[in-house]
Order: C-alpha cells, then sequence, then structure tokens
C-alpha cells in the first residue's frame, strides 16, 4: 500500500502543527545527530557500504549476538518484503487488526495468506502455516504480547517461522525483545527499526535479526546499497551515543493514558486500550475520514485515519502522544467536533 499511511501532511495545502498521525517519538531530531549527519553529506559522493558490513558488526556485537545474525536495511518495510520474497509461496498468519504492508508483501510473493484476530491469539494458539506476522506492540492497536507467552507460542509452533516485528518495542513496558532469545529460537525472526524512536524515519533504517542459518535465506534476496550512506552514518552516531536517545517509557505512558482518558471521556468516542503510546479510538459520529480532514482544516491537527487497517471500521482513528500542549489542542478540537 503506497498511499493511507500516516505522516501524510504533504497531501494538504494547510501546515500541520501537531501530527498525530506518526507513531514516531514527537521529540524530533537529535541536535547531535543532526550535525554530525550535515558534516557527512560530502560522503553521498561515494558508494555506501554495499551490505552495511560495519553497521551490522556494530549491531551485532551489541545484542551479543554472533556473525551473520543480523542484516542490515532500508527500514523496517524493506525488511518485510525480503522476507516475503525469500519464502515466496508460502502460507503465511497475519495477525489483524495490524500494518497493512505484512499482508501485502506476502500476496506480492505468492503466499496463501490467512488472518487472525489479534483478541483470539494465545500463548496455546496452533498454526497451520509455514509463516507467522506479528507486530509487538501491534499497529495500530498498541497491544503487546508478554515475554513469557511471546516465547512460549513460538516454542509451541516450531515448523512455523515467526517474524516478529519490534518497531514499537521501546515504546512499552509490556512486552520484551525476542533477540536475547534468539540462540533457543531457531524459528523466529525479529524485524527492528532504527528511526522510531530517533525520529528519522526519512532516513529509512533498519534491522533483521535471527539464527544466521534462516537469515541467509533472506540475505540471499538483499541487493547492494540499499541502505545509503547518511543512514549509515546516522545508524554509527546512534550507537555511540545511545544516551541521547534513550526513552523514558513510564513518562511518555503517563502522558498517554492522560490523552487517552480525555478523549474516553467524551460519550462521542469510543476508545481502545493500549501498552504503548499510540492507541486507536472510534468516532461515533462520522467518519474517520471526515474528521481527519476536519481537524486538518480547522486545527491545523493530522490524525491518522485507521479505517483501511484490514478489519477496522469507517469510524476508526489512531492517534500517538505527543507533547502535554499538543495533546491539549487535540482534546480541545474533539470536543468541538462532537459539537460539530
Amino acid at each position: 500500500m503506497i498511499q493511507g499511511h500516516g505522516d501524510d501532511g504533504y497531501l494538504f495545502d494547510r501546515p500541520i502543527k501537531a501530527d498525530f498521525s506518526s507513531n514516531v517519538w514527537y521529540g524530533g531530531l537529535a541536535e547531535g545527530l543532526k550535525t554530525h549527519l550535515s558534516n557527512q553529506v560530502a560522503g553521498i559522493g561515494h558508494y555506501p557500504d554495499a551490505a552495511a558490513g560495519k553497521l551490522q558488526s556494530l549491531l551485532e556485537q551489541q545484542a551479543n549476538l554472533p556473525a551473520g545474525a543480523i542484516m542490515v536495511t532500508s527500514g523496517g518495510t524493506e525488511a518485510i518484503y525480503l522476507v516475503a520474497q525469500a519464502f515466496a509461496g508460502a502460507t503465511a498468519s497475519v495477525l489483524i487488526p495490524t500494518f497493512s504492508e505484512y499482508a501485502d508483501a506476502c500476496r506480492l510473493y505468492g503466499h496463501q495468506v490467512q488472518y487472525l484476530l489479534w483478541d483470539k491469539l494465545t500463548a496455546a494458539t496452533v498454526f497451520n502455516t509455514d509463516m507467522v506476522f506479528i507486530c509487538n506492540p501491534n499497529n495500530p492497536t498498541g497491544q503487546a504480547l508478554d515475554e513469557h507467552a511471546l516465547q512460549q507460542l513460538i516454542q509451541l509452533n516450531k515448523h512455523t517461522v515467526f517474524v516478529i516485528d519490534e518497531a514499537y518495542i521501546d515504546f512499552t513496558r509490556a512486552a520484551a525483545t525476542m533477540i536475547p532469545h534468539l540462540h533457543r529460537l531457531p524459528n523466529v525472526l525479529v524485524l527492528r527499526s532504527m528511526t522510531k524512536t530517533c525520529c528519522i524515519p526519512g532516513l529509512r533504517l533498519g534491522y533483521i535479526a535471527g539464527r544466521k542459518q534462516l537469515l541467509d535465506r533472506v540475505r540471499a534476496f538483499k541487493m547492494p546499497w540499499s541502505v545509503n550512506s547518511l543512514a549509515l552514518e546516522a545508524g554509527y552516531y546512534i550507537l555511540e551515543h545511545p544516551g541521547q536517545f534513550r526513552l523514558d517509557p513510564d513518562s511518555l505512558l503517563q502522558d498517554t493514558f492522560h490523552l487517552w482518558e480525555g478523549i474516553r471521556k467524551m460519550p462521542e468516542y469510543k476508545v481502545w486500550p493500549t501498552h504503548t503510546h499510540y492507541f486507536l479510538f472510534e468516532t461515533l459520529t462520522g467518519t474517520a475520514a471526515a474528521l481527519k480532514a476536519w481537524l486538518v482544516e480547522n486545527h491545523g491537527i493530522l490524525i491518522r485515519d485507521a479505517a483501511n487497517f484490514y478489519g477496522l471500521e469507517q469510524g476508526h482513528c489512531r492517534v500517538a502522544c505527543r507533547s502535554a500542549h499538543d495533546n491539549k489542542l487535540l482534546i480541545t478540537a474533539l470536543r468541538q467536533w462532537s459539537l460539530y
């Protein structure tokens, strides 16, 4: 799906004052990283590391993984499509509602796709497909599977490859990464994004982690130079300065609860529970598309119309927590919509 994602303010003539449509942390580009990237612009006159080998090694060292256990990608979406390509023609289960690219990538490469409602998933679920795509915490619901339940599920389905997308793992306390457990989980590929907490989605930087034998199957389809020079430089800087990109999830989740509660108190909306900094709500008066357009036109506020997530309805919206000031702007605007 090329169109229909969040952070699409470029489609509107009016400037966006507060963008709630993107799940990227709202804090903005770190000044140190901005300066570093400015100083590295001349590097685009040369080809980047064809296989991103240096960054791969640094990530493997950081995660205490053996050589060949990580493959750097041009964002999480490239990782999704590479995995689908490597297992072309397989059967795949997708937990819904969720990020559309899992099913889109599978269909592109001839997978037979089955859907399972996220709410029906338990640690005892048995899959009859070759692959399972799980976003943890899930996008757009914000729901998460805890570490124990997820490991139990994976071990119960030993002949199924689990693709665990951890793009938002740093924004929750309800889930933990599977990367430290890869040594005993040969049927797992973990997808990670380096853009969400670091506010660099435009650079496209992520990676896949897994047992070398499994990951090599995906690596066979990786084209050279897919990760550009500035993205690689961002990766080096982030690993060298982790303190600059460390979030305070407790504070963020507390702010999220205040936003969630502010919307929940209005009878014109139904709010879904969440384990992270974004969540779904449903407008009971009109459609998400109409609400989105009205918020942009009248308040310069952008939200995500979530109606195009498979399994959701025309009234579903997704928002991600921002500053207390911006959150107040949204709540005030939503009150006005309810009277509109």
